[in-house]
Formats: structure tokens, C-alpha cells, sequence
């Protein structure tokens, strides 16, 4: 058996005017909304998706410390290199749309907690 984790760590905070930033890195600058979800799209592009052979699972969960709130969908990855399964009702190519809504929804009430997204690629 084959397991690959790919995981983002952030602590959402409040910049001076309000807008959510994400601190990923412990002595790096925070970065805006936009620029986490840009690290999102990177890591899942150059990173997840490259590892993904047909027959293996994918697992996307989003997690929130504080709250316990976690959002999780398990995909099947197919020799054609769709997507099924975890409330995908058509079998997709790009589940990168997914990702981000999924991001961003949940990182609106992540404010003062810790926001974890991770990928986890099984194969058999």
C-alpha cells in the first residue's frame, strides 16, 4: 500500500482592516485570501495531482481546530483521469473548482482558529 499526505497548516487572523490573512509561515509574511488560495491551486497542481495513478483514492478534508468542524469527500481516480465519488455526480477531469469552494467557505469562519487542508493519496 501506497499513502502520500499533503498538508496546508494556517492560522486565519484579522489584518488592521478587517480582511482575513493567513499566517502559513511561521516567520513569513501573511498572505491575503487570494494568495492562500493560490498555494492551494500550487500544491494541489504541482504536487497532488501528479501523484494520483488510475485506481487510487484521493481524500480532501478541511479542517477547523477550534470548532471540530471538518469537511471531508473521498474521490476514486480513474484510468480515463476523472474523478467519482464524494458528491461528484458527474465524473470530472478537475476537481480543482471543488477545492477552492471548499477553501473559501471554509476559511470565512476560520477567523482566530487554525485551518488545515490535506490531501491524502492511497493506492493499493
Amino acid at each position: 500500500m501506497f499513502e502520500a499526505l499533503f498538508r496546508i497548516v494556517a492560522l486565519v487572523e484579522s489584518d488592521k482592516l478587517g480582511q482575513r490573512i493567513f499566517k502559513v509561515f511561521k516567520h513569513g509574511e501573511p498572505a491575503d485570501s487570494d494568495t492562500f488560495l493560490s498555494l492551494v491551486t500550487t500544491v494541489y497542481q504541482q504536487e497532488v495531482y501528479p501523484t494520483l495513478q488510475a485506481g487510487d483514492t484521493l481524500t480532501i478534508a478541511v479542517h477547523l481546530n477550534l470548532s471540530g468542524r471538518e469537511i471531508e469527500k473521498t474521490m476514486r481516480f480513474r484510468e480515463d483521469r476523472h474523478f467519482e465519488g464524494g458528491g461528484v455526480k458527474v465524473p470530472t477531469p478537475d476537481l480543482l473548482p471543488m477545492i477552492l469552494t471548499m477553501s473559501e467557505q471554509s476559511s470565512q469562519q476560520a477567523l482566530g482558529d487554525v485551518f488545515t487542508i490535506t490531501f491524502r493519496v492511497q493506492r493499493l
